[in-house]
């Protein structure tokens, strides 16, 4: 009986411990293929992301799905916050995306007289607003845990062991999406409670990134900062020549991105002459590339093939903003593939046989 008993004891310790061992030896794998993944997301899905142009792919699929995966290695290694700020970063085009969705949709509904569902329109758009925020204040997050306080006295050391300029667009990207989760937290009634001074700290931070190799950004999105936050420009400054020389410098490189920061900052100051200017810039300079039929195709050294997506990026937001200007004039949105025409100028508006749908 007492040797039976042992043999219990022995056989169930021997479990316990080959469990522990088996739960340890786990432990041991998920450390290197956490840093593995977290690697490999960086140097080979994200250049592949940015190369595509299919933005709700990119950022509904790509980023929403890749978000969690990423998440999930600060279980087993350091948070991978530079994976996270571009994780976070295309999420928060997707939520965006339905923001301005029903954005649009209280537009109409007030220009067709139904003001209870703009109303009720209204309410969903905020509610996106407010995810799109605390998504990019997330983003914000991750930059100062990976690269030190943004808009600090000393500029960050964006080099990296590959020799890459990686570590320079992540930068960018995160004091640039900080900028935006700002302004989508206004629009939710300050619900998530970014502070206000994320903006002047990335005004400054954009001094910390190469204007020239980066096609004009930093200085367009200073700019943008400028406008935006009042006292914050030196006296000298001349915010809206900046912001086209910046989208002339952009032009240049066929990225589309200092032309969009043009066309919000003027949709911000309702100043709607230069938005339509700074709208067709861009529809300029996104028909201006026609990419090959692959990926492969693709001219890795020319910075519009390299990052396509961000001139999907440009485009869709210039197409939203184009679609309000549309929407108050005409009732209806820009006309399919006429980004960069408006109301009274002809040649854009398609003449529809209401018929044809009833038939």
């Amino acid at each position: 009986m007492k040797s039976s008993r042992f043999t219990r004891w022995v056989t169930t310790g021997a479990i316990a411990g080959l469990t522990g061992l088996a739960l340890s030896g786990c432990g041991l794998i998920y450390k290197p293929v956490g840093h593995t993944l977290n690697h490999y997301s960086l140097d080979e899905i994200v250049p592949y992301a940015l190369g595509s142009g299919d933005l709700d792919l990119a950022a509904c699929g790509t980023g929403m799905g890749l978000n969690q995966l990423g998440g999930s290695f600060s279980r087993v290694i350091n948070r991978p916050a530079r994976l996270m700020i571009v994780t976070n970063t295309t999420a928060s085009f997707c939520s965006e995306m339905q923001a301005q969705k029903y954005h649009l949709l209280v537009q109409r509904n007030l220009h067709n007289g139904n003001t209870d569902v703009a109303q009720d329109n209204r309410i969903v758009a905020q509610r996106w607003e407010r995810l799109t925020a605390l998504r990019r204040y997330q983003v914000y997050n991750d930059t100062v845990e990976a690269y030190g306080e943004i808009g600090a006295e000393k500029c960050p050391n964006l080099s990296n062991e590959l020799g890459t300029d990686q570590d320079e667009f992540v930068y960018l990207t995160g004091v640039l999406v900080g900028v935006q989760g700002l302004l989508n937290d206004i629009q939710a009634n300050s619900s998530v409670g970014i502070p206000q001074n994320v903006a002047a700290k990335a005004g400054r931070a954009s001094e910390c990134i190469d204007n020239i190799k980066w096609w004009g950004v930093p200085k367009a999105l200073e700019a943008v900062v400028w406008l935006s936050v009042p006292g914050n420009a030196p006296q000298d400054a001349d915010p809206w020549a900046q912001l086209r020389q910046a989208s002339a410098q952009g032009k240049q490189a066929g990225i589309a991105l200092p032309a969009m920061l043009y066309a919000l900052a003027a949709y911000g100051q309702s100043d709607t002459a230069r938005e339509k200017e700074a709208i067709k810039m861009v529809a300029d300079i996104y028909n201006a590339y026609d990419p090959g039929q692959k990926p492969d195709d693709r001219d890795e050294d020319n910075a519009a093939a390299q990052y396509l997506l961000l001139n999907q990026i440009a485009y869709n937001e210039a197409l939203y903003l184009s679609d309000r200007i549309w929407i108050d004039d005409e009732g209806h949105r820009t006309p399919l593939v006429a980004l960069g025409s408006f109301p009274g100028e002809g040649g854009a508006t398609q003449e529809i046989d209401a018929d044809s749908y009833l038939n």
